[in-house]
């Protein structure tokens, strides 16, 4: 009797030994899956974060565009223009800004809105020729823009009557008729001069 009664609970520890093996290999097992789950999202998960940072940079760089346009700050940048030379006013290198933006009201909201955050940017200005090509005029250009950058854009209307603005942004007497040296041309007989696209481009740097 004795010896039966020794045999089932040897029987008995057997099978919780068995069992105890089974839910730690199960375990081990729900480890490893886990952990092969979590490396696997986990390049999902950044780039989902950076694409979600990109959206931010665009839809903030748009909104700089058109509150620049609302405020009238856009256009007197586009205009900030030497009349004898052509090149924007205190440019430091090849007709460009390149630290940041030009001393303009533009300029300064472009650097308090990304420079200041560690977001380069570059400025350009694209315009119509007479030969039905676009151009493209450089205003800022602090590098060459990362993989992730964003860009967004704005279009503005020129008249013969808009006038270029002195280095110490105030209005000078040349009209863009009257300019020989406007980095675009006129594209129409009448008050209409042309219509030109603003874009920047932001990255982090």
């Amino acid at each position: 009797m004795g010896k039966t009664e020794w045999t089932l609970g040897r029987s008995t520890r057997g099978q919780a030994h068995t069992l105890e093996a089974f839910v730690a290999a199960t375990i081990l097992l729900a480890s490893i899956v886990f952990a092969l789950q979590v490396t696997a999202v986990t390049p999902l998960t950044a780039s989902t974060s950076s694409q979600h940072i990109e959206n931010q940079q665009e839809a903030v760089a748009t909104g700089v565009l058109a509150a620049a346009a609302e405020n009238e700050s856009l256009k007197p940048t586009l205009l900030f223009v030497n009349n004898s030379s052509g090149r924007f006013h205190g440019n430091t290198f090849d007709g460009a800004y390149v630290s940041g933006g030009p001393p303009t009201a533009l300029g300064e909201t472009l650097d308090d809105t990304f420079l200041d955050r560690g977001i380069a940017f570059n400025l350009y200005v694209h315009y119509p020729t007479s030969e039905r090509t676009i151009r493209r005029e450089t205003v800022v250009r602090m590098g060459g823009p990362s993989d992730n950058a964003i860009s967004a854009r704005w279009r503005v209307t020129l008249y013969d009557d808009d006038v270029l603005y002195a280095a110490d942004g105030t209005r000078t007497t040349h009209t863009l008729t009257d300019s020989t040296t406007f980095y675009a041309a006129d594209q129409s007989r009448g008050p209409l001069y042309s219509v030109v696209e603003v874009e920047v481009v932001v990255w982090r740097m």
